[in-house]
């Protein structure tokens, strides 16, 4: 029966301005005069003794505590969870509830009464219900139509198994009264629950989002977060009110079914009319939605479970890429750096540690280990049946034991409802902290590096033979650079004798917010191993990549997204060639062209990361300097006209030069390209007349001398191999400065599409004499940023190749 009393307004105590009950008859509700003050610090008025001021104090001193737990917690790739809820423990139950802050701190005793903690607690459940619409949101129900065999039957036991062996501990250990016997079922859920932002969180700090472990993970854990949504909703219809708990299923079902054929719907419809493709969305239409995200919160509340259960269904029905990545990081960036710290606080004023007992503490430790075991024995066993390693098994066992904000929010709604006194409160709230905290280093142990990435003899161009498969490793950081690395693979010349394989790696910045890497899938129907749907970039990479398998049938593309800071990206580029056996790495250059032909940098950071990536790479690395190579080899194609698109390769000597023209000898195989190799030779007479300091020098004159034979050996066999082609010409020049070796280079004219050039910096000569100490852009060596400046073609551009690293002394910069 539904309640009578619940729209009734409540009995309220009027006051009129002075403070003072009004007279009979009279209707008045005034805020009290004390409630606000604005005399400052020039009156003798203590201005914490008002509710704002106290607020704000309490809010400076929680956001200090957790950004403080943030840095000292970074360098041991702890996730943010971790932090978060150690500064609230800290803030609510040590630094401040104590009686040693009560004797020594009184201000900080009396800012974090029993009796100021209402405000914070309120908008702290406020920034927890957006929170958690923002989770849901970018959750991708097709995700769960991909998931697979293995991750369905360890995310389903992995939810099931842990409930009832944490309602059966807490009710072995504990012994409540009659009306705390419910606690068990939270004890269940905080179990059962898998942290799926904090274990993508993990993986992506470990360098394993994309492996085999990661995918199996991800999966088993989103299917884990749905199982034990259910768990939670079924508990709180339990303890709500045992006469009315079906009343409140059949409720929140129907709200579930409500919100997919009619919410969803109408709240599409709403947006289109009310955007135009391409347009922002209006003030006036996120205020609707951010409303609608309270109201859902208030309907499910209402029918006897959690306000934030509508706050993420809400957010689960809206399509993930409908709002946009900005509008999410715009609300993330509000709630969960400002409000959602608020939270974890005030669960911290509930957690009273300071008189634990050390056999409280012991028993705490044991209650943690003991709640490791069932997610780890079932783990394994359907890691046993569906014969996956007993290393990867137990690995598996140990990431599905991370808990995230449900695990909290479960045991906070427990004590709501007043089921969980406070020990079971303090002891399974210790046991999340303790089970999060220790799985990020167990993790690192079982999968830490053990060595380099090691360059291979066999991973390079000069040494492939002509029957083998090229692979290629390219890197996508914005979708405005694929156009260029598509058209370079297309003059790669795929055939059948030695087909290309392309693994095309999207890169994105993982900042805290990155809540994309809760949708790490395989996607069916197109070649992606694993990507995520931010920004919306993906689908404009599967097309244009698509179009080029589609061209050339030689051609096979796996695409692959990697996210991770920028300060470890190459890591990720590096562990992907190494496992996938690749060949040669393109980096995309870290400027690109104007409408006005000047260089514009897109972001500083690229080419940290090509720098990092050519110092640590296991092959051959080449990064592109697109000036519309895509648009302008595209109408070249297309043109009836054979050897279309003009190459020039400048071969100088060196490991790196010699790369770069096996790579131009495969481009000429292409029948719309003609290649023009210009070879450098040291003019000896010359030279002795230049200063000592530019004769050839390579650590010591046997070396130099070993590569200049290497350089004559090389090239003779290249001859060879194209002196009956006549789309090839081969030239060579006598230079003996750097001056002499630019006025070469220009007088070949500007009517080129693409330069091939090596980077060179480990080959030192009186040919580049003067051109390294000019150089802007030392990851283009000498010649290919000669190439770039204003002197040369504004539309051609330009491909700079680089022997792997470790073979290439002087590849560091």
């Amino acid at each position: 029966m539904v309640n009578p009393n619940i729209l009734k307004a409540p009995e309220l105590a009027s006051y009129n301005v002075r403070g003072n009950q009004p007279a009979l008859g009279v209707d008045k509700l005034c805020y009290l005069t004390d409630t606000i003050s604005d005399n400052g610090i020039w009156e003798e008025i203590n201005p914490l003794e008002s509710k704002l001021p106290t607020f704000i104090f309490q809010l400076a001193i929680v956001l200090f505590v957790t950004r403080l737990s943030l840095l000292l917690l970074k360098p041991l790739r702890q996730p943010h969870f971790v932090a978060e809820l150690l500064a609230g423990i800290l803030v609510g139950s040590i630094a401040i509830a104590s009686e040693f802050a009560r004797k020594h701190i009184p201000t900080l005793g009396s800012v974090f009464a029993a009796s100021r903690i209402m405000m914070m607690e309120t908008v702290g459940n406020l920034g927890l219900i957006y929170h958690v619409f923002l989770i849901g949101l970018e959750i991708d129900l097709r995700a769960l139509t991909s998931v697979g065999p293995k991750a369905l039957g360890i995310g389903i036991s992995g939810a099931l198994f842990p409930f009832f062996f944490g309602a059966s501990l807490y009710t072995f250990i504990a012994e409540y009264p009659e009306n705390f016997r419910w606690g068990c079922l939270y004890w269940g859920v905080a179990l059962s629950v898998t942290g799926l932002p904090v274990i993508a969180e993990i993986f992506a700090k470990l360098k394993l989002l994309h492996s085999e472990i990661g995918r199996i993970a991800m999966s088993s854990a989103l299917v884990n977060d749905f199982s034990s949504w259910i768990l939670l909703v079924f508990s709180l219809a339990i303890t709500s009110s045992s006469s009315s708990t079906y009343l409140s299923l059949f409720s929140v079902l129907f709200f579930i079914i409500f919100s997919i054929f009619v919410i969803r719907p109408a709240l599409l419809w709403m947006l289109r009319k009310s955007t135009r493709e391409g347009e922002d969305y209006s003030e006036a239409t996120i205020c609707a939605i951010l409303t609608m995200v309270l109201a859902c919160g208030l309907i499910t509340d209402i029918c006897g479970v959690s306000s934030v259960l509508g706050a993420f269904v809400f957010g689960l029905v809206i399509p993930s890429d409908l709002l946009g990545h900005k509008f999410v990081l715009i609300v993330q960036g509000f709630v969960s750096d400002l409000l959602l710290p608020l939270y974890y606080a005030s669960l911290g004023m509930r957690t009273h540690l300071g008189g634990i007992s050390r056999e409280d503490l012991l028993m705490m430790v044991l209650i943690s280990l003991l709640s490791f075991i069932p997610k780890i024995v079932c783990t394994l066993a359907m890691s046993y049946f569906y014969r996956i390693s007993l290393h990867e098994g137990f690995t598996l066992g140990i990431l599905m034991n991370t808990k995230g904000l449900l695990a909290v929010m479960a045991m906070s709604l427990g004590r709501d409802h007043t089921v969980i006194n406070e020990d079971g409160f303090a002891i399974m709230l210790f046991t999340i902290f303790f089970m999060t905290i220790v799985t990020s280093p167990i993790v690192n142990f079982l999968y830490r590096r053990t060595k380099k990435f090691l360059p291979s003899q066999h991973r390079v161009l000069q040494n492939l033979k002509p029957d083998s498969e090229l692979r290629i490793l390219t890197c996508i950081h914005e979708v405005q650079t694929a156009a260029g690395i598509t058209a370079l693979l297309e003059i790669s010349h795929a055939s059948r004798r030695s087909p290309i394989c392309v693994f095309a790696l999207q890169l994105m910045q993982l900042k805290k917010h990155t809540t994309a890497l809760l949708i790490v899938h395989g996607a069916s129907g197109t070649s992606s191993e694993s990507y995520s749907r931010a920004d919306g970039q993906i689908d404009q990479l599967i097309t244009t990549f698509n179009n080029l398998e589609h061209q050339n049938l030689m051609i096979s593309v796996q695409l692959l997204t990697a996210i991770s800071p920028y300060s470890t990206m190459h890591e990720d580029i590096c562990s992907l060639a190494e496992e996938k056996q690749v060949t040669l790495i393109i980096l995309p250059f870290h400027k690109r062209q104007t409408i006005h032909n000047n260089m514009e940098e897109m972001n500083p950071a690229y080419k940290d990361v090509n720098n990092n990536t050519l110092e640590n790479a296991p092959c051959a690395v080449g990064i592109l300097v697109d000036r519309g190579f895509g648009t302008l080899l595209t109408s070249k194609i297309d043109d009836d006209k054979t050897r279309s698109c003009r190459i020039a390769m400048i071969f100088i000597g060196g490991r790196d030069d010699r790369e770069a023209l096996s790579y131009a000898l495969r481009m000429v195989r292409h029948p719309k390209v003609s290649l023009i190799v210009l070879r450098f030779i040291l003019d000896e007479t010359s030279a002795q007349n230049v200063d000592a300091d530019l004769s050839l020098t390579m650590e010591g004159e046997d070396e130099g001398e070993a590569e200049k034979k290497a350089d004559d050996i090389f090239v003779n066999e290249f001859r060879q191999k194209v002196q009956n082609d006549d789309s090839l010409v081969y030239t060579e020049e006598m230079s003996s400065n750097g001056a002499e070796t630019v006025k070469t280079i220009r007088s070949l004219g500007q009517d080129f599409d693409l330069y091939v050039v090596g980077r060179g910096l480990g080959f030192f000569s009186p040919l580049k004499g003067g051109l390294d100490e000019w150089s802007d852009c030392p990851e283009l060596g000498s010649i290919g940023d000669l190439l770039l400046t204003s002197d040369f073609s504004s539309t051609a551009s330009i491909l700079v190749v680089q022997h792997h690293a470790e073979l290439n002394p002087g590849s560091s910069t």
